[in-house]
């Protein structure tokens, strides 16, 4: 399963959460180890494609939410 659809599916279940705690469930749940800058590269792409927000809570911490339902 791609990397981006384990992030869709993660924030769906949990709602808007923080990058740290979304960062740990998608890590889990792929299975493969992935960098935390991988990981912002597909929030980044997700971003821009109006798939969800991401919104900054105080520094080196994100709020995550998904925007619509894919």
């Amino acid at each position: 399963m791609p990397l981006y659809l384990t992030v869709l599916r993660e924030l769906r279940r949990s709602g808007a959460t923080t990058d740290r705690d979304l960062y740990r469930a998608v890590k889990s749940a792929y299975g493969v180890d992935i960098s935390f800058s991988e990981f912002n590269k597909i929030l980044m792409v997700l971003e821009l494609r109006g798939l969800i927000a991401v919104e900054p809570l105080r520094k080196g911490l994100r709020m995550v939410r998904l925007l619509q339902k894919s």
